[in-house]
Formats: structure tokens, C-alpha cells, sequence
């Protein structure tokens, strides 16, 4: 299997995002989280959706589990439902992987950018949300396309340029 690293670092834009927010089980994520999407989906349309993209944001997580967000950006919280999730996105550095094909395999991209690229790669976390970006590469029929993995980074300790 070829090395992972990115496929480019990029400067991340402020965001605000809307969508569902909700906490999975480690155990249970491999169903939870696509169930999250297919409530997500049937929502349509987010009040303030700017874009086309998706976004799936980790909020946060500890030994358990995973707090995720299915969202869209919006052009303000101001017009979200109550029940709906809300995240704001701060300007960081990133470091952008792609991920192609089945969606039900990106955890294993997951695990492979935590597991074997920071612990090589020179790059911190930044302790920022990181995110996926679903967009006119992905087709949400099929659960198959690109994706790509936004993480937040810290440069301390990265190789020189």
C-alpha cells in the first residue's frame, strides 16, 4: 500500500455550518453515522444554505466515541431550526487528503492520516475541527466518488520546506 500524505496543505476560510449534529459509539459508527446522513439528507434544503457541499465535521470525541456533524454551510445561524447543529469553522492551516471510492471505506483513510502520517509527517494536530468535504465528485446515490479529509494542522515540528 503506497504511503499516505496529502494532496495538498491549503489556507482554510472561516465557515459556519448547520446541519445534525449527533454522538456515535466507536461500535456503532460504521451504521450510526450513515443513518446520520440519510436523516440529514431528508431534511432538503438548510435555511441559509449557501454552496452545494456537504460537509462532515468531527466535533469533538473521547473513549467512546465520535461527535459528528452533516451540514452545509449557511450564511448565518440566525435563520437555523433549534434542533439543528451548529458549527463554526475558524481560519487554520490544513492538510487535505482524498479519499476515493466506497464511503464505507474512509475510515481506514481516516485511520491511516492519524495513525501513519502524523506520527510521521511533522505535523501537530491543531486540536481544530477537522472535516469532509463532499462535493460534485461525490455522488450521494451511489455512496462512491472523492472526498476529501481537511485536517487542522500545527507546523510545529514540520519539516522544512
Amino acid at each position: 500500500m503506497p504511503k499516505i500524505k496529502p494532496i495538498r496543505f491549503a489556507h482554510g476560510r472561516p465557515m459556519l455550518l448547520g446541519g445534525l449534529r449527533c454522538y456515535h459509539l466507536y461500535t456503532e459508527s460504521s451504521r450510526s453515522i450513515p443513518e446520520q446522513w440519510e436523516a440529514f439528507r431528508a431534511l432538503g434544503r438548510i435555511p441559509g444554505q449557501t454552496g452545494s457541499a456537504f460537509y462532515g465535521v468531527m466535533c469533538g470525541h473521547d473513549a467512546g466515541g465520535i461527535e459528528y456533524l452533516c451540514g452545509v454551510e449557511v450564511d448565518s445561524f440566525a435563520g437555523l431550526p433549534s434542533e439543528l447543529g451548529r458549527m463554526r469553522i475558524l481560519e487554520e492551516e490544513y492538510a487535505v487528503f482524498g479519499h476515493s471510492g466506497q464511503i464505507s471505506t474512509i475510515r481506514t483513510t481516516w485511520e491511516r492520516i492519524l495513525h501513519e502520517w502524523f506520527p510521521n509527517g511533522g505535523y501537530r494536530s491543531a486540536n481544530k475541527p477537522d472535516f469532509e468535504v463532499y462535493d460534485q465528485r461525490f455522488d450521494t446515490r451511489t455512496g462512491s466518488g472523492d472526498v476529501e479529509i481537511w485536517i487542522a494542522i500545527s507546523n510545529a515540528g514540520a519539516p522544512d520546506a
